[in-house]
Order: C-alpha cells, then sequence, then structure tokens
C-alpha cells in the first residue's frame, strides 16, 4: 500500500462512525491546525469554520505556491470536489479582505462554487478598524497587542447589540441605517483621540487610503454605504446563505468538519484575560459559531504542540525562553523596534537550540518552528510546554489530542516541562482561596493578575536528537519521546491519537 493509501485507511479508522468533527488549539495558537484539518478535509462533505476574522491567519499549498489566508477556510482547494466550505456565524468578515481573497483564488483558477457565507456573520466596518488601530497605537496604555484587523471592536458592537452583520450588505436603505446608528456611538468615542492621528491612519493602506475621510465628521457615511454595499455587497451576494438552517439540515447525516481558530487560550471566555482575543475560541465556542452544539459532535481533536508552544502579542506567558527581554523583542519594545524574521537573522545570526542563553535558545527554536506570524509577520514568543495551563483548557475539551511540531525539537539535547508553577506575587484572593507567595498551583488560574507571577517548575528530559523522517507508527518514534508523550498522558489525561512530525501529510502518525 502507498503512502497516501495508509493515510487514508488510518483516517478512516478514525473516523469511523463519525459524522461531525471538530479540530481546536489548546494553546495560545499557531500549533499547526492548518494541517490537521487539511488531512480531515479529504474525509468531509462539509468544513465550516466558527470564530474569528482576519486576526488569524493559515497557509493553504495550491499547486506548488502557498498562500496565506484569513478568512476563507482551509479547506478550499477541496471545492473542485464537491466540498461545501461554510463561514459561520461566529466570524468578523471584514469584507475588503474577503473580496480580496476571492481575487487571488480567481487569478490562481481555483474554484470557490461550494463556498456559502452566513448572513448573520459579523460585518467588520472601517470605525471598527480605526477604533482598533487607534487604541492600540494612540497612546493607550491598556495595549493588548492585538493585528489591528477590527475585531474587537466588532465583537464589542455585536454584544452592544448596534453591530451590522454580513446580510446589510443586501438591503442599502437597511444598511445605512443601521450604519448611522453606529457611527452616531462610535464617533462618541472616536472624537476623544487626536484628529491628527485619525485622519493619518483613515489614509493608511489598510483603510483604503483614505476614501472613509471625512474632514467634518471623521468618517464618510455615504462613502461606507457605496463601497459596501455598491461594490461588497455586489460581489459577495451570491455566497451569503442562511449557513445555521444549512448545518443543522446536514447534521449528522453528512460529515462535518469544523474548522477552529486561534487558540483555547486566547478564548474570551476562558483565556488569559483581558489578554486575549474578541471571540469564544474553545471548542464550545467554535460549535455555537458554526450553528451546532456538542450534541452533534462525535470526535473533537485539541491539538498541542510538541513539546513547547507559542504566543503572539502581549500577555504573561510564564514558560518564556528568555522572559521580559523575549517580550520586548517579539513585542517591538526593544531598541531594535519592530523586528522580523530577517532584522533576527542579522542581528543573532548563530543561536542554537541548546544554547544556555534562554533568550537566544527561544530565538533558535522559533526560527526551527518557523514561529513568525502569518498576519503580522512579527516574531512569536517561545517557551516550554506548559501543563498546568493545558489542565485548565481541558476542562472544556476533550482528551483526543493531537501532537504537532515535533520535529522542530529534533536537535535538542534537553527537553524541559513545566508541571507546576511557583507563585511569586502578592496575597491574592481568588473566590474562597488565597493565593500566597510560595504556593505550588498545578493548574492555571488562566486570569492575567496570578499567571504574571507564575514561575515555571520543569521536569527535564533527554532529547531523541535525530530525526522523524521515514517513522510511519509510534512503536517506531524514538524513546526518549515516547517516555515525554507518556509522563504528558500521566500528567493531564489526554489520549494521543495523532503524532505530526513534519508539515507534510504523510508525516503523520495515528496512535
Amino acid at each position: 500500500m502507498n503512502k497516501n493509501g495508509f493515510l487514508t485507511e488510518r483516517i478512516a479508522k478514525l473516523t469511523k462512525n463519525v459524522k461531525t468533527m471538530a479540530v481546536t488549539c489548546l494553546q495560545w495558537g499557531d500549533t499547526g491546525k492548518g494541517k490537521i484539518v487539511d488531512l480531515f478535509s479529504g474525509w468531509a462533505d462539509i468544513i465550516v469554520r466558527g470564530t474569528g476574522g482576519a486576526n488569524a491567519g493559515h497557509t493553504i499549498v495550491l499547486g506548488l505556491k502557498k498562500f496565506i489566508f484569513h478568512l476563507i477556510p482551509s479547506g478550499i482547494h477541496f471545492d473542485k470536489d464537491g466540498k461545501v466550505n461554510a463561514m459561520g456565524r461566529g466570524m468578523a468578515i471584514d469584507p475588503e479582505i474577503f473580496v480580496s481573497e476571492l481575487s487571488l483564488l480567481d487569478k490562481q483558477k481555483i474554484s470557490y462554487d461550494n463556498l456559502i457565507v452566513a448572513g448573520n456573520a459579523n460585518l467588520t466596518l472601517p470605525v471598527h478598524i480605526l477604533l482598533d488601530l487607534a487604541n492600540e497605537g494612540g497612546g493607550s496604555k491598556g495595549k493588548i497587542g492585538t493585528t489591528g484587523r477590527g475585531i474587537g471592536p466588532t465583537y464589542v458592537d455585536f454584544y452592544g447589540r448596534r453591530g451590522l452583520t454580513i446580510n446589510d450588505l443586501l438591503n442599502k436603505d437597511v444598511f445605512a441605517i443601521k450604519l448611522k446608528r453606529n457611527l452616531d456611538y462610535n464617533l462618541r468615542v472616536l472624537r476623544g483621540y487626536d484628529p491628527v492621528m485619525l485622519k493619518e491612519l483613515l489614509f493608511s493602506e489598510r483603510l483604503s487610503k483614505g476614501i472613509y475621510y471625512d474632514s467634518q465628521n471623521i468618517l464618510n457615511i455615504e462613502a461606507i454605504v457605496s463601497k459596501y454595499v455598491d461594490e461588497y455587497g455586489k460581489r459577495l451576494g451570491g455566497l451569503i446563505r442562511d449557513v445555521d438552517a444549512y448545518i443543522i439540515k446536514n447534521a449528522g447525516k453528512k460529515k462535518i468538519l469544523c474548522e477552529g481558530a486561534q487558540g483555547h487560550n486566547l478564548s474570551i471566555l476562558h483565556g488569559s484575560y483581558p489578554f486575549v482575543t474578541p471571540s469564544d475560541c474553545s471548542l464550545d465556542g467554535l460549535l455555537a459559531g458554526c450553528g451546532l452544539n456538542r450534541s452533534y459532535l462525535d470526535l473533537a481533536l485539541g491539538i498541542i504542540k510538541g513539546f513547547y508552544m507559542t504566543r503572539v502579542g502581549d500577555g504573561p506567558f510564564p514558560t518564556e525562553l528568555g522572559g521580559k527581554l523575549s517580550d520586548d523583542w517579539c513585542g517591538g519594545r526593544s531598541s531594535e523596534g519592530k523586528v522580523d524574521r530577517a532584522k533576527e537573522l542579522e542581528k543573532y545570526p548563530d543561536v542554537s537550540v541548546d544554547d544556555e542563553d534562554e533568550f537566544r535558545q527561544g530565538m533558535a527554536l522559533r526560527r526551527a518552528g518557523d514561529e513568525y506570524g502569518a498576519t503580522t509577520g512579527r516574531p512569536r514568543r517561545v517557551g516550554w510546554l506548559d501543563l498546568p495551563l493545558l489542565k485548565s483548557a481541558l476542562r472544556w475539551a476533550t482528551k483526543d489530542a493531537a501532537l504537532t511540531k515535533l520535529d522542530v525539537l529534533n536537535d535538542v539535547e534537553e527537553i524541559k516541562i513545566c508541571y507546576a508553577y511557583d507563585y511569586q506575587g502578592s496575597d491574592y484572593r481568588y473566590g474562597d482561596k488565597i493565593i500566597r507567595r510560595g504556593d505550588h498551583l498545578y493548574e492555571a488560574i488562566p486570569a492575567a493578575e496570578v499567571l504574571q507571577y507564575c514561575q515555571p517548575i520543569y521536569n527535564s528530559f533527554p532529547g531523541w536528537q535525530g530525526s522523524l523522517a521515514g517513522v510511519t507508527d509510534y512503536d517506531g518514534l524514538p524513546r526518549q519521546l515516547r517516555e515525554i508523550v507518556e509522563y504528558v498522558r500521566n500528567q493531564t489525561d489526554i489520549l494521543p491519537r495523532i503524532i505530526s512530525t513534519g508539515a507534510d501529510r504523510e508525516e503523520t502518525i495515528f496512535v
């Protein structure tokens, strides 16, 4: 049997009697969900994304080229096979980015005949992007480290009951009325910012170089209505559907794959608040955004990097290699300012995954794992696998797991796993408990006020120091690697179902 046949057989075995499955990340995102979704897209009849917006990027291979998409589901290259790709109600959709991605598909002659988008999905407006950019770049002391895509303000308006939906693009009069109501509120906020800064932002590439600018009212309502309804509405109108009804109609009959975005630790409900994304990217949040609930779910795979993790943006990261030095470097707060891969390589050409300096070691692991943001290009912060955080995430997930990117650690001599925290902050009352300096915590309290004072306590393991190429089953993996897997399993009760040993589909072991 050839490799593809072997892979198909293993997928069929894992998905026997499965009609609905979900793929989510149990960390801070960037765990290789795209590969896992791709593995099962061939199995699925319907691939649906249910949360997030253009702040999430994923790489899709079309032919011999790689492209970064932010909105369209990862399974779009299966459209030619009749697979339906759906963008669910829980998403925040920027129509400018959506249209640009459709144009890229047109240019590459990739079909999207079966792509549908939920009419009740949240619509990102120019005012949302402007608010996001102004808040993050306007001298605010409470920066979260967003991507500046307007996602947070979009969801804020949704919960404030003044948001617009994708379906509003189809009804010009309704759109204009709802837009005016929205701006009546948001312009009061914007007038508190420096008008010179707002004008500069409105003439940026992100906001279409000034087409929405109004010298008297900041934003021009007529310009927004014209662009959104007359252009985007006409372009997207043929794709807009009642996705909720479609998904429910086919649940239990067709095979549905729910594609997560970001990671559990960024969930607005369960993550390290306030350093989170504004949508609920937990398993339950994903299902709700797809129009489903757990009663429809047959299999959920939680993705875990083995055995390290990354974070983009600000917020506590107990196991971060290099600590504050790394945080400042990746966040553009060092003397070098904003950095990317090229600048990092120029400044630090010789680093090692076994470097005694943790900052340099983290940098080497970042390069080995290609840990640079698909959306922003900024370097991701890197640290060891954190079991207290994983245990916290598993409260809301299933035990079935996929371990990814193990090949990144192929050359590492010593691998550390955080199994507990040493709390070093002031006394902190958490409900009916008081957390005191020196307390050991074995499950994370995701509140930033606690996490920022948690020092990791590690167990160390010898690395396997060799290639994983050609390994096709669990028993063929190096003993040192299997020992770490079993340790993580015993500590957290996860059930490893998949181990990814490389980027290619064939570099996948089913346990």
